[in-house]
């Protein structure tokens, strides 16, 4: 999960440039302050009461955890995150709460009697939804900053989450506030805000929220006991069950791959996975392409007869395949109502897992996979706006590859004698290919006649410019496509209003950067040979312990690094001696270590060394993790030589 999650923060070229057109956050409302100000004097209320209470009801309880093991713990005193930390800290990491004796828990919630403990990380339904959840907030708080509006509901959703919020009447969120709300969400999640869990009275509930109609509607609604919880996060306070995250660090960047596609004026889409093969006989895929299709029938459909048996095409009506590929569906959003000629250029993006039934042989780690996901994208223009749009293609591509450190080669494939259409324009179309890689200005060569259909050579419809890389071994990989259609729009009739009021027929660019994400991962792994640098690598930092005295500093130094937002671990293992953590951290590829002693306590510092066994020596340690941030947010390649 860890390498997951830093490769969704991925940050390309041209993301900081877009900061130049926001207006500067205002100050918050009055009520905003007020009501933290309120908050903060409860909060500590409830600090010296469950401080009394854990004194009075001092005690040791037992915590059963999955797999029959038995631990000790205090009530009142020891949270789940505390415990998490002594099984495993990698597990301390990942979790996003717990479950206990069946009720949902947060991390820092302590515990109150004996109790069923098992932890929820991001893999499970549960632990979405408090991953999500706790996103939700963070909009929630930029949107009551930046825009003073009255919060409603922020449920989570199960790939996401989505916030109702009213701003008076007639009054929406404008596109020019957008950067703005999302500078604030970054800024949240970089302080790393804690989320504070408070008990409060239905009085007190009805002074926090006075300023908002609809929560105190929902108090008199729904809160039927004496008491019910509240969420402080930085200026907000909110009225919520939980549990949530620790902290907003937990959350990431909010700004991902996905912001590069929205600058670039991609609208992000959602597709089925499932579709009738209807579909594919209207696009062509099941003509060409059903041998790599995964087709099923719904349990209760009828069943083909033996008597069609011998026909490779013959299907029942309600048979259903996974989609290999996103382009058909993409061709229905733009059917779906008329189109007028200002609409285009319209830029379709797809995330979604796509389906292939490969053969075994030529599976293959993550280069060749059956189920995938790829950064897919169908561009839909005029004629005359193929040129700017290819253009801006290779851009997008060379942006990312760049921040990857790739060189690539470009291949363009030319129609081949079986091409459908009109000669002439498919001649336009080469010669607008070939003009824009010629201003591109990367090495290119020309594949006459090797245009395919998404693999099989038959019924030809595509030019295509294909993405070579090669890894650490010499191995060529093709990851990224752009590729031009003409055969699509024709097959679902697609059309659009031109400017001099007649139908007139889009052209489709099929166009990925990535490719198969799951490909490019293996690919960056090869180049890597296993040494992730700094900014991408999901084992940045590890703090070793001299000996347990020192044990509880190193936690402070690791959840400094955490607070940042960086990936670090702890290895207080007793039973090794310190050189042999040290190159156990090594082997795992860490890329610092940070070891404290004695000395190091004292002076707060750390002594760092590298995977490569290379001392830096003693650093301060505010110092060393600003250093850390700085060479990670500057993506350098060689983090430990520069250090």
């Amino acid at each position: 999960m860890a390498l997951c999650q830093r490769w969704r923060r991925l940050r390309l070229p041209g993301l900081q440039t877009c900061r130049l057109h926001t207006a500067a956050v205002p100050a918050p409302p009055q009520w905003l302050a007020e009501r933290l100000g309120l908050f903060e004097e409860l909060w500590t209320a409830q600090v010296k009461k469950l401080a009394s209470v854990a004194q009075k009801e001092h005690r040791t309880i037992k915590i059963s955890l999955p797999g029959g093991q038995r631990v000790d713990a205090v009530a009142w005193s020891t949270t789940p995150y505390q415990l998490a930390q002594q099984i495993s800290s990698t597990l301390a990491d990942t979790a996003v709460a717990a479950q206990v004796n069946g009720e949902l828990y947060d991390l820092e919630r302590p515990l109150e009697t004996d109790s069923d403990l098992r932890f929820l990380t991001f893999s499970s339904a549960e632990g979405k939804a408090v991953f999500w959840h706790s996103s939700t907030h963070v909009l929630g708080a930029a949107a009551e900053q930046l825009l003073g509006a009255v919060l409603c509901r922020g449920p989570s959703t199960e790939c996401g989450f989505y916030h109702d919020f009213f701003l008076g009447k007639e009054r929406t969120v404008r596109g020019s506030e957008l950067p703005a709300l999302e500078r604030i969400c970054q800024e949240l999640t970089a302080a790393a805000q804690p989320f504070r869990r408070l008990e409060a009275s239905q009085d007190q509930l009805r002074q926090l929220f006075k300023d908002n109609p609809f929560k105190l509607r929902l108090i008199e609604e729904k809160v039927t006991g004496p008491t019910a919880i509240v969420y402080g996060c930085g200026m907000l306070v909110d009225l919520c069950r939980g549990p949530h995250l620790r902290h907003t660090g937990q959350i990431g960047g909010l700004k991902l791959l996905t912001a590069e596609y929205t600058r670039r004026g991609f609208s992000e889409v959602k597709t089925p996975i499932l579709f009738s093969t209807k579909l594919w006989e209207v696009s062509g895929h099941w003509e060409h392409y059903q041998e790599d299709m995964f087709a099923l029938q719904p349990p209760d459909s009828d069943r083909l007869s033996s008597s069609l048996s011998d026909h490779a095409t013959s299907h029942p009506a309600d048979t259903l395949a996974l989609k290999p590929m996103n382009c058909p569906a993409h061709c229905l959003m733009f059917a779906h109502r008329p189109r007028s000629w200002r609409e285009l250029p319209l830029r379709l993006a797809d995330f979604g897992a796509l389906h292939r039934a490969e053969a075994s042989g030529s599976l293959g780690g993550l280069t060749r996979l059956r189920c995938f996901q790829q950064d897919d994208a169908h561009i839909f223009c005029a004629p005359d706006q193929l040129e700017t749009e290819i253009q801006g293609c290779l851009d997008f591509l060379r942006s990312v590859y760049t921040v990857l450190g790739f060189s690539f080669r470009l291949a363009l494939s030319t129609r081949p004698s079986s091409f459908l259409g009109e000669p002439c324009l498919w001649d336009q179309a080469e010669q607008v290919l070939q003009r824009a890689l010629e201003e591109f200005g990367e090495p290119w060569e020309l594949n006459p006649g090797d245009g395919a259909f998404y693999g099989p050579k038959a019924s030809v419809s595509l030019l295509q410019i294909d993405v070579h890389l090669r890894d650490a071994l010499g191995r060529p990989h093709q990851c990224g496509t752009i590729q031009l259609d003409f055969q699509l729009p024709l097959r679902f009739d697609l059309q659009y209003k031109g400017q001099a009021g007649a139908p007139e027929r889009p052209v489709v660019i099929h166009r990925a950067v990535l490719g198969s994400v799951e490909r490019m991962l293996g690919v960056l792994a090869e180049s890597c040979g296993g040494k992730w640098p700094l900014w991408l690598s999901p084992f940045q930092v590890v703090v070793i312990p001299v000996g347990t005295e020192q044990e509880e500093y190193a936690r402070e130094a690791q959840r400094r690094l955490q607070a940042a937002g960086l990936v670090c671990d702890l290895d207080a293992d007793s039973g090794l001696t310190l050189s042999r953590r040290v190159r156990r951290a090594q082997l795992a590829h860490y890329n610092f270590q940070f070891v404290v002693g004695q000395k190091e306590q004292s002076k707060r510092t750390v002594n760092i060394r590298t995977r490569d066994n290379c001392q830096l020596g003693e650093r301060d340690l505010t110092e060393a993790v600003q250093r850390l941030l700085e060479l990670q947010n500057t993506r350098v390649p060689n983090a430990e030589r520069v250090f």
